[in-house]
């Protein structure tokens, strides 16, 4: 039987039934659409995100067990040693778990990233592992090729979680888009049925007027409600027992879940929202990272091109907060940096930007008014005198200062990069003249800067080339005036910039981390110097304040005197006063490890520093040397003389051996030797000489000294 020659009631329950069947295939598409809605969204917020705060405290712990690296190599003492341990291991606990969980979590396409990061993580710390073994064991010839290896090994591990939370980033949005493409495409094919629904009704309106008229004509106006993107449609007929009812509780149940996808659709958006917020802001703070920062200093960048604008840019360092986590713990230099980031937003406007660079580090942008450099003083002003108000942790106070780098877009740079460095730079030379203090980026500083990488750079390559050569000034008996030792100085003779002074590179040298190395060096060197000298010939090292607080320093030099076959009772150690201010058990176990080989101990430039009789006595120096500020001064200062007679008397008295350094003439000679004066060094005698000049000299003699025969 063809359609047409059905009745009306029959063609009509043909087409609810159709009707009907559309509606219910609309509702399941939405359902099954709802479900893949739900599934996308519960896989960006309880997945991606989860993944992505895994990797950020993965991050931070792999930043702690760095941190934990560098204060196990600048400990004093034994207790700061065990602790560094301790940070050390709880970090490589935490980021072996962190590891597994992210394992656990990891999709199938990002394994290969996970895989790359797992290698340059077991890189990373079997360099470590190397490190400390060849320090626990004394082998020191590699440490520096170990270091090395291990900085680098760290960037290399630092970059692949870098990759993995941008990977992870990146596969985040792309859900968040997919659910929102899903959400975009569940609407349209609902939209598109309801508008074949709505036409239906209509048709059914022109053909049946009678009882079901009314009835289908409000089914079809809530659908024509709902296509619009209303939400409280009120569906009528519900309570017929019809077709007409079922077909009115199909749309009530289409409208619920009409309902629900615009829900899940506003949970995936809020989700990217949330993923966007985390790759841009401190999770400790809660203020843009530097990722966040660079997209401001990007819009500062473009006003100041467009609309003659100015902004400033403050670099803010705290001074002195590395104590705070050393002593206090990590989470009150926490609960420090967060007060910190509170006060900084306190003290600028609203419309300016505060930012955490990292660790210890803020940013301010802030545009700048009328009078840029008054504005700027002003506001560097606030905000220092807003960090240094003292910050209550229970009942204790935590006085923290900073230093300010001070740029100006466009004056200083027209992209982030050039504007951080260059505020940075400006933080840098405050934090170098003065803390607590700000200073404005100037072009010289960059010179400086750059200059001063550059003779960095060159230290580096002389130290490890083996270019920088021990010289020896002569140490003479007083008695008879016969050279019975030298002292090892260490001169840089650079192809293009001459002689550089001790004084410079030395402390450089120390800076950089490069004295061990440079100290091995010299010391080899002047060992098999010496062989040719005579077997009573001594040489006199000279120690610095930071390698005496170097718990490795005897494992570092000792194994030299026995390879180069140079005897320890012919080796003498020099420290300064200034390297007795600290722990002065680590320095009193350190020098009678030297004593316990057989070297002997000298204080040197006695009587310019802060040493007292305690040290004196816990100490148990073989020699003191006289500073030569006295001993060229005695001739016209009468205290010079009698602090000179205060010494000779305390030396002799304490049963130690006295040198008297600047001698500079024959009154000040013969002065000293009246005195009892046992040795004696100074112009008078030479100046320091290579080793080829020392060997020529014992053939034709020094000045003023008698040559061994």
């Amino acid at each position: 039987m063809t359609f047409h020659k059905l009745s009306i009631r029959r063609k009509l329950a043909l087409i609810i039934a159709a009707f009907i069947a559309i509606l219910v295939v609309l509702a399941t598409v939405a359902m099954l659409s709802l479900f893949a809605v739900n599934q996308r969204t519960a896989a960006v917020e309880q997945q991606w995100l989860v993944r992505a705060q895994i990797l950020g405290q993965l991050r931070d712990h792999m930043s702690g067990f760095r941190g934990a690296e560098a204060d196990l190599s600048l400990a004093s003492d034994a207790s700061a040693v065990r602790a560094a341990q301790v940070q050390a291991s709880r970090d490589r606990r935490a980021i072996d778990d962190l590891q597994n969980q992210y394992a656990s979590l990891a999709p199938a396409n990002m394994r290969p990233d996970l895989a790359r990061f797992n290698v340059a993580q077991s890189a990373y710390f079997a360099a470590h592992d190397a490190w400390i073994g060849a320090a626990t064991s004394g082998v020191t010839s590699n440490s520096a090729q170990l270091r090395r290896v291990l900085h680098t090994r760290f960037e290399v591990a630092e970059a692949a979680i870098e990759h993995l939370v941008e990977a992870n980033l990146d596969g985040a949005q792309t859900a968040a888009r997919a659910a929102s493409q899903l959400t975009r495409q569940s609407n349209l094919l609902v939209l598109s049925t309801s508008v074949l629904a709505v036409l239906l009704g209509l048709w059914l309106l022109v053909r049946v007027r009678r009882d079901i008229a009314q009835p289908l004509s409000s089914v079809a106006a809530s659908l024509k409600d709902l296509a619009a993107g209303h939400r409280n449609v009120e569906v009528l007929e519900l309570n017929r027992d019809d077709e007409i009812g079922e077909m009115a509780r199909a749309v009530s149940v289409f409208r619920q879940h009409t309902q629900t996808l615009e829900d899940a659709y506003e949970a995936t958006r809020a989700a990217q929202e949330a993923a966007q917020l985390l790759a841009q802001h401190d999770l400790l703070t809660g203020l843009p990272n530097r990722r966040g920062l660079a997209s401001e200093l990007q819009a500062a960048a473009f006003h100041a091109q467009h609309d003659a604008a100015v902004y400033m840019v403050l670099v803010i360092d705290l001074d002195r907060f590395k104590p705070v986590n050393d002593l206090q713990g990590r989470p009150v230099g926490d609960f420090v940096l967060n007060e910190v980031a509170r006060r900084l937003r306190r003290a600028v406007r609203k419309r300016d930007t505060v930012a955490r660079l990292g660790g210890d580090e803020f940013c301010v942008i802030a545009k700048a008014d009328p009078g840029y450099r008054d504005g700027a003083i002003l506001l560097a002003t606030r905000l220092l005198d807003a960090i240094q108000i003292p910050i209550l942790v229970g009942q204790q106070k935590i006085e923290v200062t900073a230093s300010i780098g001070i740029a100006s877009c466009p004056a200083d740079g027209l992209d982030p990069e050039s504007l951080l460095r260059a505020a940075d730079i400006a933080m840098s030379r405050a934090k170098q003249e003065e803390r607590g203090s700000y200073r404005f980026f100037e072009l010289s500083m960059d010179k400086d800067m750059r200059a001063q990488a550059a003779l960095e750079a060159d230290l580096r390559e002389a130290v490890q080339a083996g270019v920088i050569r021990p010289y020896y000034q002569p140490i003479i008996e007083m008695r008879d005036q016969r050279v019975c030792g030298f002292e090892i100085l260490a001169r840089w003779h650079h192809p293009q910039r001459g002689a550089v002074p001790p004084d410079i590179f030395i402390p450089l040298a120390e800076q950089l981390g490069l004295m061990p190395d440079l100290t091995t060096s010299i010391l080899r060197e002047a060992c098999r110097d010496a062989r040719q000298w005579g077997d009573d010939i001594h040489l006199s090292l000279n120690i610095s304040p930071v390698q005496l607080k170097d718990l490795y320093l005897p494992a570092q030099l000792l194994p030299i005197l026995s390879e180069e076959g140079f005897p320890s009772s012919r080796l003498e150690i020099e420290i300064t006063e200034n390297a007795l201010v600290g722990d002065i058990q680590s320095a009193k176990s350190i020098l009678g490890l030297f004593q316990d080989a057989g070297i002997r101990i000298s204080l040197d430039d006695f009587g310019t520093g802060y040493s007292s009789l305690y040290h004196l006595r816990e100490l148990k120096f073989d020699k003191v040397k006289i500073d030569k500020s006295f001993v060229q001064t005695m001739q016209r200062s009468n205290e010079s003389e009698k602090i000179i007679d205060a010494i000779l008397g305390l030396a002799r008295s304490l049963g130690m051996a006295t040198v008297a350094e600047g001698i500079e003439d024959t009154k000040t000679l013969a002065y000293l030797r009246a005195k009892a004066c046992e040795f004696g060094q100074g112009y008078y005698f030479g100046e320091a000489l290579s080793a080829a000049q020392t060997r020529e000299r014992f053939v034709q003699g020094w000045p003023h000294i008698a040559v061994r025969s």
